[in-house]
């Protein structure tokens, strides 16, 4: 009876003396202290480390995200910027290609009692199906620009105008099949007559006879025959050259001395009411305005 009476001061006292005695312990060795920093560092470790390895490791991934977006924006900038440049250089090339051909025209003078002014090529033919080998100029009756007013380049002639408007009027080439133009070869001075065939076909000279001397490589030029074309503006060059047994002519090709798909501007010749001096000197004023 008298144990289970102090059995609970007994149980009370057992972790009163037990506390005293590691309080004691304690104070004398300072081993619980030094127990307890080392566990709580760990402790604290362990739970902070992680934390903060998670958040440098957001923020570095976060980082790295902004700087991706700043290299692509940065990357989409220098394209933009090259294809600008390569725009530019496109017009700037394009602008040095048409100073070197107005130049060419400028330093072009007309035969004598001709004029010429320059016109610009606006349109093509506007489809395989049409007839005529022909292009469209920006300049027409207003400007004083007459149908069979002869059109060429610094390289040879290119052809004739075929009808006009107000402000625009169509040239036809050389090459379009309803073509006739009367030569003169420059060395033999051998005639014929040019005729077209096509924009994919040689230039046929017909009436050529058999005896009449030719060459290849042989420039021919305008007659002056027939009146629309003044005589002496280059043509064409002799490529092939056939005597036939059957014919009484050659069977002569030739081929334009002016690339006709290339063509960007031409001249018009008009030819002058009065009699002007040999060497008339070309109308600048006019040549620039092609537009």
């Amino acid at each position: 009876m008298l144990g289970k009476k102090y059995k609970p001061i007994a149980l009370l006292l057992l972790p009163l003396a037990l506390y005293l005695g590691l309080y004691t312990f304690n104070r004398k060795t300072n081993f619980l202290d030094r127990l307890a920093t080392i566990t709580g560092l760990e402790a604290v470790g362990w739970i902070v480390y992680p934390g903060q390895w998670i958040q440098r490791t957001g923020q570095g991934l976060w980082q790295d995200y902004i700087a991706l977006l700043d290299v692509r924006r940065e990357n989409e900038q220098l394209r933009q910027r090259i294809q600008d440049l390569k725009i530019r250089a496109m017009r700037l090339r394009s602008r040095a290609d048409e100073a070197e051909r107005l130049r060419e025209l400028l330093s072009f003078s007309p035969p004598p009692d001709w004029s010429c002014t320059g016109s610009r090529i606006v349109g093509e033919q506007i489809s395989p199906s049409d007839v005529l080998e022909t292009v469209t100029l920006n300049k027409g009756h207003s400007d004083l620009v007459r149908p069979d007013m002869p059109a060429l380049t610094p390289a040879g002639l290119v052809g004739k105008i075929l009808k006009t408007s107000p402000h625009f009027s169509k040239l036809v080439l050389l090459t379009d099949p309803n073509s006739r133009i009367p030569v003169i070869s420059s060395n033999h001075r051998s005639k014929a007559i040019l005729k077209g065939r096509g924009a994919d076909a040689a230039l046929s000279l017909e009436y050529v006879a058999r005896n009449s001397p030719l060459s290849e490589g042989e420039i021919v030029v305008t007659s002056g025959l027939g009146g629309i074309f003044p005589k002496g503006i280059p043509v064409a060059r002799i490529t092939q050259i056939e005597q036939t047994s059957h014919s009484l002519f050659q069977e002569v090709e030739a081929r334009p001395l002016v690339n006709l798909r290339e063509l960007e501007e031409v001249l018009l010749l008009r030819q002058s009411r009065k009699h002007k001096p040999e060497g008339l000197a070309l109308d600048h004023s006019s040549l620039l305005r092609l537009d």
